[in-house]
């Protein structure tokens, strides 16, 4: 995915600092070295620019909280109306989830969820990035608002922040309507699980599900899907990590709708490509290594030496042991 932010959600952060802290649009753009926002979408560093200058100009803490509350849903442009068109509260959390780089390439959301409870988690991209407190605070915000408007009775039930316990604490406190936790090891809200089954109230299915594809379609996308996902797994594969569709989502800046869509748009799908990646990775092991067959299945990603010969037998009718014998000669 291109590392880009929509100019929309950026003009909230415009409009808060001439309205809360009197800077004016073209002072703020002086501040951050960039030119003035245009419509449609501005690179990642343009954005992280105009955020930083924001933090520095407002001093107080809390640009993150004034941000938020102006947010509406059409700051989000088509996305916005997709989130108050779902049909439940849990719908529209997931969605959020899902689509959020139609917004911004920050960071990530996702949810989890147990017996009791449920969580919407912001994870920042790069471990590098700045003005971390305010945008975190900006982006999680909205979503509490959303759901309360969206379905009067949800409140959350915590909310978690990774900055140091603030000047003034409890204005974040009053401004979530609900306990915060400072100096967290991460950013997140939590609801009570039966939160996620409350209808809402402007609930519209069909109108929903042609907003996502209009969505899907918006989200920008890095040339060669199909690449990435390639040197995605080969990378998983050497490192011994998760080479599921989840973890190559993820890597990707992609939910994994989206990325099911790009791949077929590319006339490709997951599995098939993760079948490929292994082939060719058993291929190069068995010719140019001395690995035994066993040391290759683990690298692989196999449960047992056992499945990975199955599985070597149906795409080349021979066991390891004998292609690697026909391929060195």
């Amino acid at each position: 995915m291109n590392d880009t932010v929509l100019t929309r959600y950026l003009a909230t952060l415009v409009d808060v600092m001439h309205a809360e802290y009197g800077v004016a649009p073209g002072a703020l753009y002086k501040a951050a070295g960039i030119a003035p926002l245009a419509e449609g979408r501005v690179g990642e560093e343009t954005a992280e620019a105009l955020w930083v200058a924001a933090e520095k100009l407002s001093g107080d803490g809390l640009l993150g909280l004034k941000v938020g509350a102006r947010v509406r849903y059409s700051s989000y442009s088509t996305l916005g109306h997709l989130l108050v068109t779902a049909k439940t509260v849990g719908e529209s959390l997931k969605a959020a989830c899902d689509l959020a780089f139609y917004v911004g390439a920050a960071g990530q959301l996702h949810m989890e969820e147990a017996a009791d409870e449920c969580a919407i988690v912001y994870e920042p991209l790069r471990a590098d990035w700045r003005a971390p407190f305010v945008r975190s605070e900006a982006v999680l915000l909205p979503m509490v608002r959303f759901a309360r408007w969206a379905s009067p009775g949800v409140e959350p039930k915590q909310v978690i922040l990774t900055r140091p316990i603030p000047p003034k604490p409890q204005a974040f406190v009053d401004a979530f309507g609900a306990p915060v936790t400072f100096g967290g090891r991460r950013h997140a809200v939590v609801w009570d699980a039966a939160a996620l089954s409350q209808p809402m109230n402007d609930a519209n299915p069909a109108l929903n599900e042609m907003l996502r594809a209009h969505v899907e379609a918006e989200i920008p996308k890095k040339e060669g899907v199909l690449a990435q996902v390639k040197a995605t797994l080969l990378k998983a594969l050497s490192d011994g990590t998760d080479v599921s569709i989840t973890a190559a989502a993820k890597a990707v800046g992609m939910s994994e709708r989206s990325l099911q869509r790009a791949l077929a748009a590319e006339g490709a799908a997951f599995r098939d490509m993760l079948t490929e990646v292994r082939r060719n990775e058993a291929c190069r092991l068995l010719k140019e290594t001395a690995l035994p067959v066993s040391d290759i299945a683990i690298r692989l990603g196999y449960s047992e030496p056992a499945a990975f010969v199955r599985a070597f037998r149906r795409w080349f009718q021979a066991s390891p042991a004998q292609w690697r014998k026909l391929a060195r000669k």
